[in-house]
């Protein structure tokens, strides 16, 4: 067992490492043709405050989740689930279509032009899910491997919830929302799995036609300063006290896999928080409105600073490993002995586990 000095010494090693670190004054972006930032200025805070021209709107929050019901080296089963949330004013409203949506991913690998390739079919009665129930894609594709390493074919779940969530958004603008309002889904608009991009386009055109705002916020961020620091937290060093704020001009982002606006905002006085708030590039809408907006669903006591909309619809969409169990159960009943075996090469891990 690790002693407390083993402890502090690590801690008093962190601290002098970071120690000398130099804040930086602008975002660092590896592709500085498609990214080119703005340096750091305190004219570009801006308060977040009510204005005349606050409307009803109505706020659609979206999120997915997912978990692995059954997983070999050449195979996996992957429950997904969506939800959306709907609010008007921070009054939840009952939804014109279904606000949860499930479908099962089948992935399995197979050899194409001498390369392994992960193929994904996706089980559900829903024609949402049309346009993406078949997907190919490399188990070397950039987008989805790790290094030098070939992907995981449980990774490939998370490309067609991806796709899955772009087309509900879809849905949501074009049978639920009306002009001016709002889409709001969690984390970033950069399409970052191969594909990707078309399923988010289809999204933005939707959105286009209704004058909808399309708008992603990341609880977490990696983005860094020309220095390695961290770039959320030496934004707030020069943020207003004792103020709700959100920040612009970052940087001028030009590629069609991210076609947005990037803002950080801190949206309530008792979180220390920072957000990253992406905004689709093409839409009109009132900046301060909209910030508004999104504060004014971010004052419930379990996750200050963090929209309650996004929070209801995490909940909702979360796949937990109790009921996963039931379907872990079902399908174990069709497998035959070849999927059975290659399911035990690759539960070694938790049969060790277990046996200690």
């Amino acid at each position: 067992m690790l002693s407390k000095n083993n402890i502090k010494e690590c801690v008093l090693e962190l601290k002098n490492q970071l120690k000398p670190q130099e804040k930086g004054d602008i975002a660092f972006f590896r592709n500085k043709e498609k990214y080119i930032p703005h340096k750091i200025n305190k004219e570009y805070f801006k308060d977040i405050k009510r204005t005349g021209t606050f409307g009803k709107r109505k706020v659609a929050f979206i999120d997915g989740g997912n978990n692995t019901i059954l997983s070999a080296s050449n195979f996996c089963v992957v429950l997904n689930r969506l939800h959306f949330s709907l609010y008007e004013n921070n009054i939840r409203l009952k939804p014109l279509i279904a606000d949860t949506v499930e479908f099962i991913s089948v992935c399995t690998s197979v050899v194409q032009d001498n390369e392994i390739y992960f193929n994904i079919n996706i089980a559900s009665d829903n024609k949402l899910f049309d346009g993406c129930r078949t997907i190919n894609i490399s188990s070397v594709d950039k987008s989805i491997s790790s290094g030098l390493y070939r992907a995981k074919i449980s990774k490939i779940a998370d490309v067609a919830r991806k796709y899955a969530e772009w087309n509900y958004a879809k849905q949501i603008a074009e049978e639920q929302l009306d002009v001016g309002d709002v889409i709001l889904r969690d984390g970033t608009l950069e399409a970052r799995f191969t594909g990707e991009v078309n399923f988010a386009d289809a999204a933005y055109e939707a959105c286009m036609k209704k004058n909808i705002a399309f708008v992603g916020v990341a609880k977490t961020t990696t983005l860094f300063t020309n220095t390695g620091a961290n770039f959320a937290s030496v934004l707030g060093s020069h943020a207003p006290m004792n103020k709700i704020w959100y920040y612009y001009p970052i940087v001028d982002i030009n590629s069609k896999y991210h076609r947005a606006k990037m803002y950080f905002s801190k949206m309530h006085k008792k979180s220390s928080r920072i957000l990253r708030v992406d905004l689709f590039n093409e839409s009109k809408c009132d900046i301060d409105e909209l910030f508004w907006l999104l504060a004014d669903n971010s004052k419930d006591p379990c996750f200050f600073g963090y929209p309650y909309g996004l929070i209801e619809a995490h909940k909702m969409a979360l796949v937990t490993n109790k009921e996963l169990q039931y379907y872990k159960t079902m399908a174990s009943a069709y497998l035959d002995k070849s999927s059975m075996s290659d399911l035990s090469s690759q539960d070694g891990h938790d049969e060790l586990d277990r046996a200690v």
